[in-house]
């Protein structure tokens, strides 16, 4: 099998052309090496509005690749512009080896997340929708917490207890593999959850949730995420199955690299 190269090099857009749409699956970083761009919000009942213009030495396009979502915005150029294209692959590769320059995007994509907003609703697991025989207020099963930037909510090798849902915020998810290396293995933001992997299959955590921005989580004792899974069939599923990646993404960080 051959493994896939990867890609950074130069692309040129004409006047007018968008370089990327809201809406979009994201498979591209770029970076600015001439010309002007605008940031647009393209609402489904309203006018095109643009929030930003960005110029030689800007970047765009971090914030799908990063937090694996849609584009949040497109961006159009408004004059002949020069980019150098980054693929996914060789970004991540980039960001992993590169503490001080993953620090600076992660912190602008969050503040791009925070002014734009999610461009979708929230994922399908919808808290509100809980029986509401879960919400034991006299043991403390459900908790609202926040987090300031740096602080770590969960870590690896810590037993799980509880089960968390962002309401606000952006957090980066990283895991030490065997070698001692640590790996940036995705980012989540409001809607998304983690800490299900251990409840779910036992043992230790297996990766570091850090917040990269102000967060503020809902979360859920052992016995509540329980009982939640055998009343709730389809959110049972739907954690089991994203479960199951993330225990995928973090094993094969722990190979060899010769396998």
């Amino acid at each position: 099998m051959f493994e896939k190269k990867p890609k950074f090099g130069p692309e040129q857009f004409p006047a007018g052309a968008d370089i990327i749409q809201q809406g979009d699956v994201p498979d591209k970083f770029y970076i600015i090496t001439r010309g002007k761009v605008a940031i647009v919000l393209q609402p489904p009942d309203g006018l095109d509005e643009v929030i930003d213009y960005l110029g030689p030495g800007d970047f765009f396009g971090e914030v799908g690749l990063l937090n694996q979502s849609r584009r949040m915005a497109t961006v159009r150029a408004e004059t002949a512009v020069g980019v150098m294209a980054m693929d996914t692959q060789t970004f991540r590769t980039w960001i992993e080896g590169s503490p001080l320059v993953a620090q600076e995007i992660e912190a602008l994509a969050a503040r791009r997340t925070r002014d734009t907003g999610p461009l979708e609703p929230a994922p399908p697991l919808d808290v509100s929708k809980l029986p509401e025989n879960l919400v034991e207020t006299e043991t403390a099963v459900e908790s609202t917490e926040q987090y300031d930037a740096g602080d770590h909510i969960i870590r690896q090798g810590e037993q799980p207890e509880r089960f968390y849902v962002i309401v606000e915020g952006f957090v980066k998810v990283t895991h030490i593999d065997a070698g001692g290396k640590e790996h940036v293995v995705d980012y989540l933001t409001a809607g998304d959850y983690f800490g299900e992997i251990g409840l779910l299959e036992g043992g230790e955590r297996i990766a570091t949730v850090t917040a990269l921005t102000h967060v503020k989580v809902v979360s859920f004792d052992r016995n509540t995420f329980r009982r939640w899974m055998q009343q709730s069939p389809s959110s049972q599923d739907d954690i089991a199955q994203t479960a199951a990646r993330r225990r995928k993404d973090t094993g094969m960080l722990s190979l060899p690299e010769d396998e």
